[in-house]
């Protein structure tokens, strides 16, 4: 593990959250810094929502979809949304973000597999992707990719 990547995990405050079948979602323990609107809430307190946007990634036998969401509800929001959803492979770290294009991003909510909020108006570009690290025997993080879920026009 780059000591470097550590501290800068660790001085951003990530933690570890939902454990995916056997995939740890890395969090942020609070939302970034907010759009206007609606940006930067927990997306359970939206409504339904619908997924607008998928991709199926294999990261080393685990099979990962990430989706880019959106809920009419809270003035229109988007976020990500990250399931294992097939296969095999050792335990994986990733941490995912939604953003709107020029706009800060959103991390995880703490304990879930979804992100906060971004302002999903009409005519905004909604966003996701993640990161995702192998570990190994001894509980180091190694960088494999990131992955680009796509993004969507609401």
């Amino acid at each position: 593990m780059h000591d470097k990547k550590a501290t800068r995990l660790t001085r951003w405050g990530i933690r570890l959250g939902a454990v995916l079948l056997g995939t740890l979602v890395a969090t942020a323990g609070g939302a970034s810094s907010a759009q206007a609107g609606t940006a930067g809430i927990n997306p359970s307190s939206c409504g339904t929502g619908e997924t607008w946007r998928l991709a199926d990634f294999n990261v080393n036998g685990a099979i990962m979809r990430q989706e880019v969401r959106h809920a009419y509800g809270c003035g229109g929001v988007g976020w990500g949304r990250l399931s294992r959803i097939g296969g095999s492979g050792p335990g994986l770290v990733v941490i995912q973000s939604a953003w709107n294009p020029g706009g800060p991003s959103q991390d995880g909510v703490s304990g879930t597999n979804w992100t906060y909020t971004v302002d999903a108006s009409p005519g905004k570009e909604v966003c996701a992707g993640f990161q995702a690290y192998s570990v190994d025997g001894l509980g180091n993080w190694h960088y494999i990719n990131w992955f680009f879920g796509g993004c969507y026009r609401a």
